[in-house]
């Protein structure tokens, strides 16, 4: 080898180490999720990951990115604020992913949810819920939040629109947890436009041990129907029979939670009313039904979640598959993507454009009620 050869040789073999495929040797995913504290948390948070494991593990199965796995890089928030920011630091700072998907509590999501702003690494929320988390950088040049979720305004408004036509008295109860606000503030704006007034508005401070209080509160003032937004749903069904209390109980999709059936007994949910976005009577979904009762087993609870999971990954995956994994590259592509064919009722075939970030409507959320150990549509 002359010496202009070996020159060019060198030249090519440095170019080829500083190419951004070489980079991209492995591709990673970061997701956040809660999988510890509240019964109805950690079901959340778990099914959401299903979807996503089941999603990188189909990709991959298919030969991934350029012959490359995707990898995920998972950590557990435990639905803790801080904890959550010091994760998502991590995954910026250290792990160096270039997209992250996550969390379950919407007051983690909009605690930490400035840094994916700031380092421009896009983040695909789910399966928080709090109305604002898409439009607070809505403003700015490129948002970097998105959304694969459902979203608090859009079952509120449907909770609302059938709960006002069927009860005279209305009571709302929310924790005091950053969703449980917001959710609040969302539902007496909604309460005021409807020109309706509730009865009794009490709330929980997270990690209370007895709720009879304030339910106490609720029954005396004669509450027909409850909207609960307070989290920790299993200690207010525990305590209804003990003070003979009978209200019909309705709230966010929480409370279709697989593991708050297992806790509280399908009986003591008969009737509760909840914001759904999956139809299993859809031949798709009770296709993608069937393959993640095989994949999980048992471990499958929370159908609507696990899909949501699903899309959110696939999302992800394809926006990667149109650019490679660079940050600005996913973010954009997100935008682009057209003729996606998802598994949760009503996202379109192009979910995302510059001033949408959300992959579900108003017209795709309805309601499901408690009948006999399942959720089906509410009639």
């Amino acid at each position: 080898m002359n010496g202009r050869t070996g020159l060019v040789a060198m030249m090519f073999g440095l170019a080829v180490a500083l190419s951004p495929l070489a980079a991209w040797a492995q591709v990673k995913i970061g997701v956040v999720q809660g999988l510890s504290g509240a019964p109805a948390i950690v079901d959340f948070g778990e099914s959401y990951l299903q979807g996503i494991k089941l999603a990188v593990k189909e990709h991959n199965a298919k030969g991934g990115y350029k012959g490359k796995p995707v990898d995920l890089v998972v950590y557990d928030d435990e639905a803790n604020p801080q904890r959550a920011v010091e994760l998502v630091t991590r995954l910026i700072t250290q792990d160096k992913v270039p997209v992250i998907i996550g969390t379950v509590s919407s007051g983690n999501v909009l605690a930490f949810m400035h840094l994916n702003q700031q380092h421009k690494v896009p983040l695909m929320a789910g399966p928080s819920i709090a109305t604002p988390i898409t439009q607070k950088f809505m403003d700015q040049p490129k948002n970097y939040v998105f959304r694969c979720s459902m979203v608090e305004e859009f079952q509120v408004n449907a909770l609302l629109d059938w709960g006002v036509k069927k009860f005279e008295k209305i009571g709302l109860l929310h924790s005091t947890t950053g969703y449980g606000m917001f959710a609040k503030a969302e539902i007496l704006k909604g309460l005021e436009k409807r020109k309706v007034k509730p009865v009794v508005v009490e709330s929980t401070n997270p990690g209370a041990t007895d709720l009879t209080p304030q339910l106490l509160k609720l029954k005396q003032a004669g509450v027909q129907l409850v909207l609960t937004f307070a989290e920790e749903w299993e200690k207010q069904y525990r305590v209804l029979p003990k003070i003979d209390y009978k209200p019909v109980m309705a709230g966010n999709w929480g409370l279709s939670s697989g593991i708050l059936k297992d806790v509280v007994g399908a009986e003591a949910l008969e009737g509760s009313v909840m914001g759904q976005a999956l139809d299993l009577n859809d031949k798709r979904a009770q296709q993608f039904d069937e393959k993640a009762r095989k994949e999980y087993g048992k471990a499958y609870r929370w159908p609507v979640v696990v899909t949501l999971g699903y899309d959110a990954a696939n999302l992800v995956l394809r926006a990667i598959e149109m650019g490679g994994p660079s940050a600005d590259e996913i973010r954009d592509n997100l935008e682009r993507i057209d003729n996606f064919k998802a598994v949760t009722t009503g996202v379109p075939k192009k979910p995302y454009a510059k001033d949408d970030h959300e992959c579900l409507d108003q017209k795709d959320v309805f309601l499901g009620v408690w009948k006999t150990g399942r959720v089906v549509r509410l009639q």
